[in-house]
């Protein structure tokens, strides 16, 4: 689980240096704007995300405000996905719609809180994907991360 929390943070910041100029090469692999993948193929960052990194069985918020952006990568054979949307709905909204998701694709909560202003939701399954949803409420929306993989198993 720490590793995919570090690796979340990373591939934040690498969403934060995707407004740069690209490379010719990246041009080339890249023919959508908002869209780019790294050299080696292995990691990606894409605006208008339409959120295909979602664990199997997880639908896609039905009330995305704008369009989102999606980040994910591969490292020592496991993927992980970051995706980020905006809602006019209410933190609640979006954590029970994941709960409930989580429960019919066969996830269990690992770990669910409320904490003033957003709430948080952790999920796995016995394969070993995990999701966490992170909402956070502004006076305008509510912002959403969900980041989801697959957790190495321990021997």
């Amino acid at each position: 689980m720490r590793r995919m929390i570090v690796t979340s943070a990373l591939l934040l910041a690498l969403g934060a240096c995707g407004r740069g100029t690209p490379s010719a090469d990246n041009v080339a692999a890249n023919p959508a704007p908002g869209g780019f993948t790294s050299p080696d193929g292995r990691s990606e960052v894409r605006g208008n995300a339409d959120f295909s990194g979602l664990p199997e069985g997880i639908p896609a918020y039905p009330h995305v405000k704008g369009s989102g952006i999606q980040m994910g990568g591969v490292s020592d054979g496991n993927e992980m996905r970051v995706m980020a949307f905006l809602t006019d709905d209410a933190p609640a909204q979006v954590i029970d719609f994941y709960a409930a998701a989580g429960t019919r694709a066969g996830f269990r909560a690992i770990h669910r809180a409320a904490t003033g202003a957003g709430a948080t939701l952790g999920l796995e399954r016995d394969n070993g994907d995990v999701m966490n949803v992170i909402v956070s409420e502004t006076p305008h929306e509510t912002r959403v991360q969900i980041m989801a993989g697959r957790e190495q198993r321990r021997r």
